[in-house]
C-alpha cells in the first residue's frame, strides 16, 4: 500500500531569517513571500511539486506560548529548538486527513500531542491574499525533541503549491532524503515503525533507512556520518544527538545548479555520484545536497 505520510517539509529553524533566506537564494532556490503564524513564528517556503523546505524563525516572542487543547505550544517548541541548535528542528509528514491520521496513531499507540488547527494569511504572487487553513497532528518526541514530527494537512493546497513558487534557478524539484544522526540509530526503530510500519525500515551496519512515498529518512551513526558527508564540516557535539543534519533535493539541471554555486562563490563538494554537497554554514546549519535525478 502506498504510504501517505511521506516527507512533506523539514523545518530549518534559524535566528536570522533575512540572512538565511539570502543564503538559500545564493544556492539557487526561489524564496516565496514571508508568512506569519499566530504563535509568533514566521517562515519562507522553498516549494517543490510534492514537498518543500520551510525556513522558520521567531518574529514575536510574546506569542510563543499559545497552546492547543493538550497544552502544546508550537512557537515555544521552535524557539527552544533554535536555542539548542539551529538547523532541522522537526519534519512535517504529508496528510490529507489529519483527524483520520490522528486516529491511526492512537490506534497504533504512537504518543502524540493532539491536533493543532490554525489559519494564516497567504500572500499570493498576484498581490492578493487568502486565508490558508491547516491542521497539524503533533508527534513530539519528549526524549529527543529534534526527532519530532507532525502530520500536515493543508485544507487549501492551492495556496501553498503555487506554480510561480516552484521555479528554482538550480533546477531543484523535490526532496528525496532527510538525514538524522544518532548515537544508536536502532533506538529509533520503534518510533518510525509506529508511523510507517516495520516493513518500511531497513537496518544496516551504519544505521536505519525508512522509505516513504515522498523520499526517505536515513539515521546514521556518528562514525559513518563523517564518511557520508566527506568534504564538509559539521559541528555536532554528542549532547546535540540525535538530530537532523541534512536535506537532499533532486535537480533537473545539475549543471545549472553547479554554475550558480560557482558564480555566487559558494564552497561545495562534487560527490562521486555526481551530486553537489554544500556545507551547513551556507544553509542555516543544515547540509544541503543537490543531486541529479536517478536514472
Amino acid at each position: 500500500m502506498k504510504n501517505h505520510l511521506g516527507i512533506d517539509h523539514p523545518l530549518v529553524a534559524v535566528r536570522d531569517m533575512d540572512r538565511v533566506a539570502k543564503d538559500y537564494e545564493r544556492l539557487g532556490f526561489f524564496i516565496n513571500p514571508r508568512h506569519h503564524h499566530p504563535w509568533g513564528t514566521d517562515n519562507h517556503l522553498l516549494m517543490f511539486a510534492d514537498n518543500f523546505i520551510e525556513l522558520i524563525s521567531v518574529y514575536d516572542a510574546s506569542l510563543l506560548d499559545m497552546q492547543n487543547e493538550q497544552g502544546f505550544a508550537f512557537g515555544r517548541f521552535i524557539d527552544n529548538s533554535i536555542r539548542r541548535r539551529e538547523g532541522i528542528s522537526m519534519v512535517a509528514l504529508h496528510s490529507e486527513d489529519a483527524r483520520a491520521d490522528h486516529a491511526l496513531m492512537e490506534q497504533r499507540g504512537v504518543d502524540n500531542d493532539g491536533i493543532v488547527d490554525f489559519r494564516r494569511v497567504a500572500h499570493l504572487p498576484d498581490g492578493s491574499e487568502e486565508e490558508a487553513v491547516v491542521s497539524l497532528v503533533m508527534l513530539i518526541n519528549q526524549q529527543a525533541p529534534a526527532i519530532s514530527h507532525f502530520f500536515c494537512h493543508q485544507h487549501k493546497p492551492h495556496l501553498v503549491w503555487v506554480d510561480e513558487w516552484m521555479q528554482h534557478p538550480n533546477g531543484a524539484d523535490g526532496i528525496t532524503r532527510v538525514t538524522y544522526v544518532a548515537q544508536d540509530p536502532a533506538s529509533l526503530f520503534g518510533r518510525f515503525a509506529g508511523i510507517y510500519g516495520a516493513e518500511a525500515i531497513s537496518q544496516h551496519e551504519w544505521g536505519l533507512e525508512v522509505q516513504t512515498d515522498r523520499g526517505c529518512f536515513e539515521i546514521l551513526n556518528p562514525v559513518y556520518m563523517h564518511q557520508r558527508f566527506a568534504g564538509v564540516l559539521l559541528d555536532l557535539p554528542p549532547q546535540a544527538l540525535p538530530t537532523g543534519v541534512a536535506i537532499r533535493v533532486a535537480s533537473n539541471d545539475i549543471a545549472a545548479a553547479r554554475a550558480i554555486l560557482e558564480t555566487n562563490g559558494v564552497e561545495h563538494v562534487l560527490t562521486d555520484e555526481g551530486g553537489l554537497r554544500i556545507g551547513p554554514q551556507h544553509a542555516g546549519n543544515t547540509i544541503i545536497e543537490i543531486y541529479p535525478h536517478a536514472e
